[in-house]
């Protein structure tokens, strides 16, 4: 899994090397040699910089360890980081502390392994989706759901939960993996230590209404923090894994919280797909099918203008046209920018960013088969269809016009154009696609990354793990550690 980095003097030789592969003039006859379908594979890698998945770049102050990465995966699925998950608050409502779960919120409630660490719904269900049921996972909770502690609705999340598989990853605006590489489809975090944190602080998302009706995010953090530092599992595993920064409780912070969940996720990574190696030469491994739809892929699709480099993406931001659609979802719904509708990118930063509207990330395909619905709000349910986007340019009753970008001052990529893809072409590109998925690697000690502990140091019960007999709380046992 190793990344490849070509110099820019080597790559541009490459790239002549392969275009003197389309034409040979001979010196006698003007012979022009065709050039083999390996040669032109090998072009098309070479002009796209493809390689297969890069190794994983880590920050200084958030090396590798493996005691970290196990108490980051605890607390990714423990639902003690959910506002209106906390004993404590359900006991005031003359709830079972730990029975009741429909308004429990953990990382993996909306990024479950189960759906390619994804939710499979069109919008984020967050605290609004009630888990009534033990194993309600993605399009199966209740929306909308109720405040345990006020009663009040509490909104749906305004865009689809994208994946964090590969988000290791990401780069900042370029194709080239670095440890603080963007994250969320408007780029409003850079890192996955910073990107850990934020869902906490969001009503929607994770904190519901445990904090007051004008709860600051270090109102939330705060809370978060505490609960950590009252359960002895998590004290004891945080001074193993920030050995030298955390003596006893009152150490812990919020940062060592998202440091720990970060290392988890870095390592969520799914290397060694047919796609990988594909770019690495082994030809073979692709149908005919699969190698048509490369060659349509980086070529009459249009899609390398975007998707390229190691993990399929240039990580800039860019004007599609595609739909919100929310009045199919949520009869009224006000949606990210309160009038129906999402501005992508402007919502990161409303002053420095007031020209980006409607501009979203370009997101990896790596995985992309288990990872539907696709764009901001879901509004392709599959990937033919996202595919069938395209190839009308992006210009269909159901997307946005040329006028109403306009109106906000969006132009839309020059790349979204009609392509006229046949059915027979359009196919192609799908099974390509799907050559990109590929499990998550195996963990540090022996930890299956990809797998639902079924028990947390909370007692709380993690999202899709039935709840077990008797009264809470459902402590670790050995055998889970």
């Amino acid at each position: 899994m190793l990344g490849r980095t070509t110099p820019s003097l080597l790559r541009l030789a490459g790239i002549f090397v392969s275009c003197l592969i389309f034409v040979v003039v001979g010196c006698d006859d003007d012979e022009i040699v065709t050039p083999s379908p390996d040669q032109e594979f090998a072009r098309i890698v070479e002009q796209f910089e493809l390689s297969a998945l890069p190794g994983i770049p880590y920050p200084a102050d958030n090396p590798f360890l493996a005691e970290r990465v196990s108490l980051g995966r605890l607390l990714f699925f423990d639902p003690i980081l959910g506002g209106e998950s906390d004993p404590g608050l359900k006991f005031d409502a003359g709830l079972d502390p730990y029975r009741y779960r429909a308004n429990d919120m953990a990382c993996a409630t909306c990024h479950h392994p189960d759906l390619g660490f994804a939710d499979g719904r069109r919008l984020g269900a967050g605290v609004s989706g009630a888990q009534f049921d033990d194993m309600d996972l993605g399009p199966s909770r209740v929306v909308p759901g109720l405040s345990m502690v006020t009663e009040d609705p509490i909104g749906i999340v305004p865009r689809n939960t994208p994946t964090i598989l590969n988000t290791a990853c990401n780069g900042k605006d370029s194709i080239d993996a670095v440890f603080d590489g963007t994250q969320f489809m408007d780029g409003r975090a850079q890192g996955l230590e910073e990107q850990a944190i934020l869902p906490i602080t969001s009503r929607d998302e994770m904190a519901g209404d445990a904090y007051g009706p004008d709860f600051t995010a270090e109102d939330a953090q705060d809370a978060v923090t505490q609960r950590i530092r009252n359960i002895d599992e998590y004290v004891s595993r945080f001074q193993q894994a920030f050995a030298g920064e955390i003596d006893g409780p009152n150490d812990i912070t919020i940062e060592h919280i998202g440091k720990a969940i970060a290392a988890y996720e870095r390592e969520l990574v799914t290397p060694g797909s047919p796609y990988d190696q594909f770019v690495e030469g082994n030809y073979d491994v692709f149908t005919h099918q699969e190698k048509d739809g490369f060659e349509l892929f980086f070529g009459k699709g249009l899609c390398g203008d975007c998707h390229r480099g190691p993990m399929l993406s240039d990580f800039k931001f860019v004007v599609q046209g595609v739909a919100d659609d929310y009045e199919s979802i949520v009869p009224g719904f006000e949606g990210k920018n309160g009038e129906g509708g999402d501005w992508g990118r402007f919502h990161a930063d409303e002053v420095a960013l007031a020209d980006q509207k409607f501009a979203f990330r370009t997101l990896t395909i790596r995985n992309v088969e288990a990872t539907g619905p696709y764009f901001h709000s879901g509004s392709a349910g599959t990937l033919l269809e996202t595919v069938e986007f395209y190839n009308r340019g992006g210009r269909g009753p159901q997307d946005l016009s040329d006028a109403e970008l306009a109106a906000e001052g969006a132009v839309r990529h020059a790349s979204i154009r009609p392509l006229g893809l046949t059915s027979t072409e359009i196919a192609a590109i799908v099974a390509f696609m799907k050559t990109t998925t590929a499990p998550v690697q195996a963990g540090p000690l022996g930890v299956d990354l990809a797998t639902t502990p079924q028990r947390v140091p909370s007692g709380l019960i993690p999202p899709g793990v039935p709840t077990p007999e008797g009264p809470g709380p459902f402590l670790m046992r050995e055998e889970d550690r």
